[in-house]
């Protein structure tokens, strides 16, 4: 009763300072919570945000938006970063500062279709870490709103799930269609011959496949299967204005935490074994491989060479080590460096984004040939999905990969490749249905 009497007298000062002008938020720790099964039962409407690394216990849920920013072009990372700081001046915090969920496409525009890049502040989020349940609610500030933040909060300590019927099981078998037929197997013979006459070193190509049912899907069913069957990954939803994208990605772009910068190198795939035998014999075979070690060393090198180009410090690499996934595994190489004072979190990730992991190198190179390859647009498929927080000093960005858009009865899933001298076009076609596997069985 002392924490709620203190808490309203907090509040209360927060909307007295800041009258009708900008937002209040209030942080607070409950019982645990899940915060999927918390989205769940809201369902918000609009933007949405879900995180999540099962195995390392944290996640992230965020409804709809009570500030926004949408914006594209060249630099989106630093607009966005402007508009934080805006936000944040005009922030009055009771508790923690506020988490931002924060989207970015692949393309920072593209003729024709872009998608714009978001950031949003939630007006409500829960977030759980090793079993600690924090909840974050915001108002826009004016009259009453102390007071609103103080009721919200109490439905949030006395917190029901609400289960909805389950979804009815798909009738028919999985049937996909290739966005633009078969042209992925020319497209890499085509980049290799590029490749050959220098004009990249590499470039990832990316295949769309279609499935249409009568049954709805079911957003938050898969995403619990997804986070069920990939522990090791970070398992995602973000909506786009088409419907909502789903997946589980290994990959993270950025994470900035007291001033540590991590991000990773990920490159280079085979499958996993039917048995510990065959499995150990082709690891080793990627571990030994020229073609898959070329490509993960072009990622590595191009990763640390950005972050010094933005004053990163000290950034070091380990050396590659396998990344264990249900159906393949990958090279990876963790890179860890020291943020400077005067750099903030977007200024970080704009540079970074897209890694040759995603689009090629030289980047400058390679990105303006994809649109010519692939039939299908990417939206927020490889871009970076994640949050910032509301000062702008850290945050967690994560590539969009192993993810499907949903909407109604539609589901378009992605897989991509990256094509070197000496890909093989059916080898790397194998390898990208290898990785669709891991978003489609969620979503049977």
């Amino acid at each position: 009763m002392a924490d709620t009497i203190a808490a309203l007298d907090q509040l209360e000062r927060a909307e007295a300072e800041r009258g009708e002008d900008g937002w209040i938020t209030y942080a607070f720790t409950t019982a645990a919570l899940d915060p999927l099964a918390v989205l769940e039962t809201l369902d918000p409407r609009g933007p949405r945000g879900y995180f999540e690394n099962p195995s390392r216990e944290r996640a992230h849920a965020a409804g709809e938006p009570i500030a926004l920013w949408q914006g594209r072009g060249e630099r989106r990372f630093l607009e966005a970063d402007r508009w934080v700081r805006s936000l944040s001046a005009k922030l009055s915090c009771v508790g923690e500062v506020p988490r931002l969920v924060a989207t970015f496409p692949f393309y920072p525009e593209t003729p024709g279709g872009a998608i714009d890049a978001c950031v949003f502040l939630p007006s409500w989020q829960v977030v759980t870490e090793g079993g600690r349940t924090k909840v974050t609610l915001a108002e826009v500030a004016s009259p009453g709103a102390a007071a609103r933040l103080a009721r919200r909060a109490v439905d949030f300590q006395k917190f029901t799930y609400r289960t909805r019927p389950a979804a009815p099981r798909p009738s028919s078998a999985t049937v996909l269609s290739e966005v633009g037929g078969r042209w992925f197997p020319s497209a890499v013979d085509r980049a290799t011959e590029l490749i050959r006459e220098g004009a990249f070193e590499k470039i990832v190509l990316t295949r769309a496949f279609d499935w249409r049912r009568t049954e709805p899907f079911d957003v938050y069913a898969a995403l619990h299967r997804l986070r069920r069957g990939n522990a090791p990954c970070h398992t995602f939803l973000v909506d786009e204005p088409e419907g909502a994208m789903v997946g589980a990605t290994p990959e993270t772009l950025l994470s900035l935490f007291d001033g540590e910068v991590r991000t990773e190198s990920v490159a280079g795939t085979t499958r996993r074994g039917e048995s510990a035998a065959e499995d150990a014999r082709l690891a080793e075979a990627l571990l030994a491989s020229d073609k898959d070690r070329r490509e993960h060393d072009a990622v590595t090198q191009s990763i640390l060479r950005r972050l010094g180009m933005v004053g990163v410090l000290a950034a070091t690499r380990r050396d590659a080590e396998l990344l264990r996934l249900g159906n393949v595994m990958h090279l990876r190489t963790p890179i860890v460096g020291r943020m400077p004072a005067d750099r903030r979190f977007f200024e970080v990730a704009g540079e970074l984004h897209p890694t040759p992991a995603v689009g090629g190198k030289p980047r400058a190179m390679a990105l303006p040939f994809i649109p010519g390859f692939e039939p299908h647009k990417r939206g927020l498929y490889t871009g970076a999905v994640g949050w910032v927080s509301a000062d702008g000093r850290s945050g967690k960005l994560f590539v969009a990969l192993r993810c499907a858009r949903l909407r109604g009865g539609e589901a378009r899933a992605y897989a991509g490749a990256g094509i070197v001298a000496g890909s093989d076009p059916e080898a790397e076609a194998a390898e990208t249905e290898m990785k669709l596997r891991t978003v489609l069985d969620a979503l049977t």
